[in-house]
């Protein structure tokens, strides 16, 4: 786990920090983008373990940045973990044909953003110590 290092895409300020205390307090390198294009662009230039990324966002959405980057050779690798404050099924849906890896619903608790991670770095659910604030 130590070292794993995670991009995440968010346009909402309040969401970043929550997410950058959380993955941060479990000892993941966290860099952020606060849109779809700068995310892009620092994809360009390091390498990451997870992007966790939004849908809704400004200028460049979610499902674009997804399909660049699971259409790049650079990039198709990364796992994607998806933030969506829409729940239907045809999102879900969406979201795994373009090559998601999972996807968690706003709002999130602590522990399901710690099963997500953890399932994408084929991490033992329960091995960290956290109390879920949420």
């Amino acid at each position: 786990m130590i070292g794993k290092k995670i991009l995440v895409v968010e346009d909402e300020e309040v969401t970043r920090k929550i997410l950058r205390t959380y993955l941060a307090k479990w000892g993941y390198v966290i860099k952020e983008a606060p849109d779809g294009d700068q995310a892009l662009e620092i994809l360009d230039n390091e390498d990451f373990d997870l992007l966790i990324l939004d849908i809704f966002m400004p200028q460049k959405d979610g499902w674009q940045v997804l399909q660049e980057i699971k259409s790049n050779q650079k990039t198709k690798h990364i796992p994607v973990i998806l933030l969506n404050a829409n729940n239907e099924d045809t999102e879900m849906f969406k979201g795994y044909e373009l090559g998601a890896s999972y996807y968690i619903t706003k709002p999130f608790t602590e522990t399901q953003l710690l099963y997500g991670v953890q399932l994408m770095f084929g991490e033992d659910f329960g091995s960290m110590n956290y109390t879920d604030d949420s």
